[in-house]
């Protein structure tokens, strides 16, 4: 990454606590659930154990508790952990070194984690989520439209629900191999203004199929027509590779 682009890799500004990522905790406290998990309900039907990874203050969380599934969040900050439900088991911790004493039916990893733009922190990710699936559990993550990172220009994005986003600034690396993707998104409700800065790495499907691959999955299945959404398995060898997880230093919340 260069020079210009690791001086910026997380930050944001606005009302209330911003986590180590740069999410403002008021901003996601604030936001509403908007349907983004609704074509996932027959893959989660009640009683499904879940092991969300970066549930932030609950948004998909507490859609999950309507579901009658029951849930693990997982999140490095307690201010965001603060917000969610006290019926969900919340553990403040790193997604990259969690090792609970468990598995679960479901490892859900959201929010386009699967595009940070460090290649160690993306195995990490899906190594976590490896390491907490059952035998016969899926791993459902979402990604970013890489098409989208690679074309977006500045201006504004969506209002909806008493929220505006713009796309304030946007600068990509020339690197072939590897680009990346520089953003700062502006975010308002009401008089209350947000920013988030980060980069990210555009994530097309062979890329994405080769790293779960890495992880021990299976070749994931597309489970919206954006084709942003993916479940996988774990493969034959995955599962030979199974080892027992020892107990984690992670405290719940």
């Amino acid at each position: 990454m260069s020079q210009e682009f690791h001086d910026l890799v997380f930050s944001g500004t606005g009302p209330g606590a911003q986590t180590q990522d740069g999410c403002s905790v008021e901003l996601y406290r604030r936001a509403r659930y908007a349907g983004e998990i609704e074509h996932l309900r027959p893959r989660l039907p009640p009683g499904t154990t879940v092991l969300e990874l970066g549930c932030g203050t609950g948004l998909l969380t507490h859609r999950l508790l309507d579901f009658g599934c029951e849930v693990t969040g997982v999140d490095n900050s307690t201010d965001m952990l603060a917000h969610v439900s006290e019926r969900v088991r919340k553990v403040h911790a790193d997604i990259e070194q969690l090792a609970l004493a468990e598995r679960f039916d479901v490892v859900l990893l959201p929010s386009g984690l699967i595009n940070h733009a460090d290649a160690a922190v993306r195995r990490a990710f899906v190594a976590a989520a490896a390491r907490h699936v059952a035998p016969d559990g899926v791993l459902i993550l979402k990604c970013q439209d890489a098409q989208w990172l690679r074309s977006a220009a500045i201006g504004h994005l969506v209002r909806s629900d008493g929220t505006s986003i713009d796309l304030v600034q946007v600068d990509r690396t020339p690197d072939a191999q590897e680009p990346r993707v520089r953003m700062t998104l502006k975010y308002a409700m009401g008089d209350d203004v947000w920013t988030h800065s980060f980069v990210v790495v555009p994530m097309d499907e062979p890329a994405i199929v080769q790293l779960l691959d890495e992880a021990g999955f299976a070749a994931p299945q597309a489970l919206d027509a954006k084709r942003e959404w993916f479940l996988a398995g774990l493969s034959a060898r995955g599962r030979r590779d199974l080892r027992p997880c020892p107990p984690s230093p992670a405290s719940p919340h």
